[in-house]
């Protein structure tokens, strides 16, 4: 495997993962089954395969568990300031909703964010690794021949 290729193919990953599920309008294709999730990790492995040339399962399921896990930490850090996670979700609804209409949401401890953004580190290495399976199956080079008819 690759050293190279894989901190490539797993950072534009993250970056991508990163972008599909926070950016405005674009967050919306997160909504359907999660897709900037795993879809991210499918264009990881696909993107490792076009620099290397060469695919295996093993090597798609390692690029989705590593963009998926890169992908939470820099968004961990990134809810810091208020940019992702439950963080920014909560400075959306302020800047847009009455502060009667939010309530006791207001209220809500920032440790309790944290904790919510620290369980996502499950959820994207889970979608991360189904994204790396899915593109590795799709794109890998390790198939074996099977001759039809003879």
């Amino acid at each position: 495997m690759n050293t190279r290729n894989l901190w490539i193919a797993s950072l534009a990953g993250a970056a991508v993962s990163l972008l599909a599920t926070n950016l405005p309008y674009v967050g919306l294709v997160n909504c359907l089954l999660c897709a900037g999730f795993w879809g991210s990790a499918i264009f990881a492995a696909w993107l490792y395969r076009r620099l290397g040339g060469t695919l295996t399962l093993g090597e798609g399921l390692r690029i989705g568990a590593m963009s998926g896990l890169l992908a939470w930490v820099v968004g961990f850090l990134l809810s810091f300031l208020n940019l992702t996670g439950v963080q920014a979700l909560m400075s959306g609804f302020e800047r847009i909703l009455p502060p009667e209409a939010l309530g006791d949401v207001q209220n809500i401890p920032p440790a309790a964010g944290i904790a919510i953004n620290l369980l996502g580190v499950v959820i994207e290495v889970t979608f991360g690794l189904v994204g790396g399976l899915i593109g590795a199956a799709i794109f890998r080079t390790d198939r074996v021949a099977v001759k039809i008819g003879a």
